[in-house]
């Protein structure tokens, strides 16, 4: 057969694509297991940075110990979806994870309020692909630290529980500022912890008191 043939350049071309995709496919399924790992790894260590858990060592094994210690995880009903819980078992704190979609992609995080269920204590971004140096900026300490004590107004509108960015109303204790340049992500944030919020708040009396 001539290799400059089209019969011989069509085989040659089937040919290639099966090699390159068999070994694309056992890489993949090769590193699954260190894939999950690592993903087991971050998720652990951003539900202990949202606890403010004391970790001894920035190992996997560390991270699942303290979190086996101090939290309890649980997956209860809220409406027609769920939600995943976080308990402290030593200060009653609650968590639960929030996620929906940013400006570009998906984004996930977690939520920490104190035991009244009345002010934020802490909140962490656990995946997000927004724009670096705009959007993905949701993530930097200095935009989820302004969480911090932050007013939970549940007699509020769904929607206004919780506001990133500017509004009209004298009391700004459930504010945080959005990110300059980034006011579609923020927007997005915003909106999915408001609604998150709603879901918690439908399952929230067995956690109070």
């Amino acid at each position: 057969m001539k290799k400059n043939s089209p019969l011989y350049i069509f085989i040659f071309i089937i040919l290639i694509s099966v090699v390159f995709g068999v070994a694309i496919s056992a890489v993949h399924f090769l590193t699954l297991p260190m894939l999950k790992k690592n993903e087991s790894l971050h998720r652990n260590r951003i539900i202990s940075q949202a606890f403010m858990l004391d970790v001894a060592d920035d190992t996997p094994e560390a991270y699942q110990k303290i979190i086996d210690k101090k939290i309890e995880i649980d997956t209860v009903r809220a409406g027609n979806e769920t939600l995943e819980i976080f308990i402290h078992k030593e200060n009653g704190n609650i968590g639960f994870a929030f996620d929906g979609m940013g400006f570009w992609e998906p984004i996930s995080g977690i939520i920490v309020l104190n035991s009244d269920l009345e002010k934020i204590i802490n909140l962490k971004v656990l995946e997000q692909k927004e724009t670096p140096g705009l959007g993905a900026r949701i993530e930097e300490q200095w935009f989820t630290d302004q969480f911090k004590g932050l007013n939970i107004k549940w007699e509020a509108n769904q929607d206004q529980r919780v506001i990133i960015g500017s509004t009209s109303s004298s009391d700004k204790s459930n504010v945080v500022d959005a990110i300059t340049g980034a006011s579609q992500t923020s927007m997005a944030l915003m909106k999915m912890l408001n609604e998150d919020l709603q879901k918690f708040k439908t399952i929230s009396q067995r956690y109070r008191g």
